[in-house]
């Protein structure tokens, strides 16, 4: 009887171990089948994500469209830009195996039009993408499915150029600059598209007169003759040229923008207490801007007088003539800015809006970036990404429309890296630098008729597109003559498992 009951014992106890044993093979066979499955999906995510980036590529390597087009779009964005779009979900959109893991998976996706700007000029469209995937193991046997939320942000019409990365003519592009240019988004996670676009028409602007009139305080002119100019500079009337000098436009509501008439042998930028500080010399002569965004206060120094205000001037500094050298200063002893001879000393305060535009050649002479901008890791870090420095030189005066030797140029005698943290638009003859250093870390966009880089490796830190000017702010960007058509970035926002 003892023996029959410890038999009965070891018969229960090896049987609960055998079902117990075919539990956890089972269970752990079920895992295995889901975690394959759930690589399959992963698979068929990537490989939608990948062949979407390499049609995005073909899809938006020529930036071009015409008038027409654009008009086309603008009668029924959603429709058409989804059309534009149906290249990218058609890759997204395959069945594929592997017979060596046994692995197969599916995948497809679909957009949604889910933010849209747009006025006269152009319009901002922001999709939402669902990439789906789903993946199984060969055989009997359950699938997973993993999905991807992604954001892309579409722009198409007459484009502010700070908004394309880099735009330059085709037939001032040689092969060897080309080849000197490295594109880097600074947006996290941003699909990597080829950045340097080229047009082939005419797409930077040589007509001021629009910008212009925000700083002259004019609405809407159709040409600048010397008796209006004198007008809105608060000089005598009469037929006669404005003389070479700096004027500050001034009506009733306040402080407007700067006009410079003449050559400038230096235009300073630079931060005293809390100030950002505009300095221009001319010949003899010397002038200085100070504002502060905080407090609203101001102050202007001429050679003839002291003007305070308590509203900010329109930050617009327009200067029919040549900039010889635009750089960074630092405060000196009789208030006035000196020449940095630091190259890490800040030229503008954080989350200032500034717009130089030049009917000649402009020259930058030095470091240009904002307040509190670090380094981490090879990558730059903004205190504000609201800064925006827009540095264009037109090539025409303004006032008689004749082609000057416009451009700017980009000079060193330091063999430091050079960091530039502006918009370039260098219409005229382009952009040509002669830096004794070997490598520019430009942050920001360029747009150029020509590129002429000689020895320089350019690095550009792009920033996605920014939303449209706050209507209780002038509108001081530089708008492309001919439409574009531009994917800002395509980036992904939330990965995650489905079922």
């Amino acid at each position: 009887m003892i023996c029959l009951l410890l038999m009965a014992v070891f018969m229960t106890l090896g049987m609960g171990l055998l079902i117990n044993s075919r539990l956890y093979l089972q269970t752990h066979g079920f895992r295995k089948l889901s975690r394959l499955s759930s690589y399959a999906a992963e698979n068929g995510l990537k490989e939608a994500w990948s062949r979407m980036q390499t049609r995005a590529q073909e899809a938006f390597y020529e930036p071009e469209i015409n008038e027409e087009t654009f008009q086309t779009i603008k009668k029924a964005p959603e429709t058409n830009l989804l059309a534009v779009l149906q290249p990218l979900l058609r890759a997204a959109l395959f069945k594929s195996q592997d017979e060596l893991s046994g692995l197969a998976w599916e995948a497809s996706a679909s957009a949604d039009l889910d933010e849209l700007y747009s006025d006269e000029r152009y319009l901002k469209a922001t999709f939402g993408f669902n990439i789906e995937a789903t993946g199984q193991v060969q055989g009997p046997g359950g699938s997973r499915s993993e999905q991807i939320k992604a954001e892309l942000v579409l722009l198409a019409g007459h484009l502010p150029l700070n908004q394309v990365p880099v735009a330059v003519g085709k037939e001032g592009l040689e092969p060897t600059s080309a080849a000197r240019i490295k594109t880097r988004p600074l947006l996290p996670e941003n699909l990597s598209l080829p950045q340097v676009k080229t047009v082939s028409g005419s797409f930077i602007p040589g007509e001021a007169l629009p910008l212009l009139a925000h700083g002259l305080k004019i609405l809407k002119p159709a040409s600048l003759p010397n008796w209006l100019l004198r007008q809105a500079l608060g000089l005598e009337p009469g037929p006669e040229a404005v003389p070479e000098g700096v004027y500050l436009v001034q009506d009733s509501l306040g402080p407007g923008g700067i006009y410079v008439q003449g050559d400038l042998d230096l235009l300073l930028l630079g931060i005293e207490s809390g100030f950002q500080v505009i300095q221009f010399h001319q010949k003899e002569s010397r002038w200085l801007m100070r504002f502060n965004p905080t407090t609203s206060r101001a102050s202007f120094i001429s050679p003839s007088d002291n003007q305070e205000f308590k509203e900010l001037p329109i930050p617009l500094i327009m200067v029919n003539g040549k900039v010889l050298s635009l750089t960074s200063g630092c405060p000196g002893r009789d208030g006035f800015l000196e020449e940095s001879k630091e190259a890490g000393y800040p030229a503008f305060l954080s989350g200032v809006k500034i717009t130089i535009v030049c009917s000649g050649r402009l020259a930058v002479t030095s470091n240009l970036y904002s307040e509190g901008l670090e380094w981490k890791e090879g990558l730059p870090y903004l205190k504000s990404r609201q800064s925006q420095l827009i540095i264009w030189s037109t090539g025409q005066d303004f006032q008689t429309g004749e082609l000057t030797d416009g451009g700017i140029s980009l000079f060193s005698s330091s063999d430091e890296k050079r960091i530039i943290e502006a918009s370039l638009i260098a219409g005229g003859r382009g952009l040509k630098t002669d830096l004794s250093g070997e490598k520019l870390e430009l942050i920001g966009s360029l747009a150029a008729t020509a590129l002429d880089l000689g020895r320089t490796e350019l690095h550009i830190f792009t920033l996605p597109a920014t939303g449209p000017p706050s209507p209780s702010e002038p509108d001081l960007q530089v708008y492309s003559e001919t439409p574009l058509l531009h994917l800002s970035h395509f980036r992904i926002l939330e990965w995650r498992s489905t079922k």
